[in-house]
């Protein structure tokens, strides 16, 4: 049973852009990374237009702009309201204006891109690497996940060293072929460490939840900053989930609506978007 991130052989070490929303499973996934020798050279985050339309850039320095094509320096893009919160099945917005913390907190220079445009064109689980036809062009074009690429693309261009990208995907398919999707087409290689991690069981008593309990016992600290499912209350917010009591908090509430008692895989880990968290402690680092 896995306690803290393992390494495992790999001949290449390679340079890393982590992607982050500021909740726990991003932030495993970059510790994995550093386990195994892998350098994290940048973080990458997607947060909410402040217009509300999917065309707003936030707030930049007079020194920098955000546009398809280049990312702006480090920590340099600041969204402009808390209250946009997108719901979306490919990114974590809430607690967005938190994110520049992390940069103090790691030391590795933050990059961040509004995302220029609501909801998914393709919708389902899978996202072809490429297109050929016009109307397939203009439908991803508008896709979410497009700002994505723009933002990697921006930061390969200030860190062309970088040949990798990391995602904290655990059983969403949904964002792992997105992911890999950006990274084929810009030339990177994806790292999903979380992926079924380490074997999450579908069967009725099994403990998915243990990944949380490998996460306390890795250093980390994400507390519920949202919920949105039957038996998690008000009362839920800020618990440390990365705990044995977190978990075990989160499992009694979630059975008063599961079927004959067992809960559904993922679900006590938040994979179906039943809360979101908010990492406060990475690795020993407040």
């Amino acid at each position: 049973m896995a306690t803290t991130p393992s390494p495992s052989p790999q001949a290449e070490k390679l340079n890393v852009i982590a992607l982050i929303s500021g909740g726990k499973d991003s932030f495993y996934s970059l510790l994995h990374c550093r386990e195994n020798g892998h350098r994290v050279v940048a973080l990458a985050n997607l947060f909410p237009s402040a217009a509300g339309t999917g065309t707003g850039t936030g707030r930049t320095s007079p020194s920098s702009s955000v546009s398809d094509d280049a990312a702006p320096p480090p920590g340099a893009t600041i969204p402009d309201q808390e209250d946009e919160d997108l719901n979306s099945h490919m990114y974590q917005t809430v607690g967005h204006s938190i994110i520049p913390l992390y940069t103090e907190a790691t030391g590795i220079p933050l990059y961040r891109k509004a995302i220029s445009s609501y909801g998914a064109t393709q919708r389902g689980k899978d996202y072809s690497h490429y297109v050929s036809t016009p109307e397939e062009v203009n439908e991803r074009k508008h896709d979410e996940t497009e700002s994505m690429f723009c933002l990697l693309k921006g930061i390969r261009q200030r860190h062309p060293e970088v040949n990798a990208v990391c995602a904290g995907a655990i059983l969403s398919t949904y964002q792992r072929t997105r992911v890999e999707s950006v990274a084929v087409r810009l030339g990177l290689t994806p790292l999903a460490y979380l992926w079924k991690f380490p074997t999450l069981p579908a069967s009725p008593g099994g403990d998915d939840g243990q990944l949380l309990l490998d996460m306390e016992q890795a250093g980390l600290e994400a507390r519920i900053i949202k919920v949105a499912s039957g038996g998690l209350e008000e009362g839920f917010l800020w618990v440390n989930v990365a705990s044995r009591e977190g978990k075990d908090k989160v499992e009694r509430g979630m059975k008063k609506y599961a079927f004959g008692g067992w809960l559904d895989e993922g679900v006590v880990i938040g994979e179906g978007g039943e809360f979101e968290t908010l990492v406060v402690t990475l690795g020993g680092q407040d």
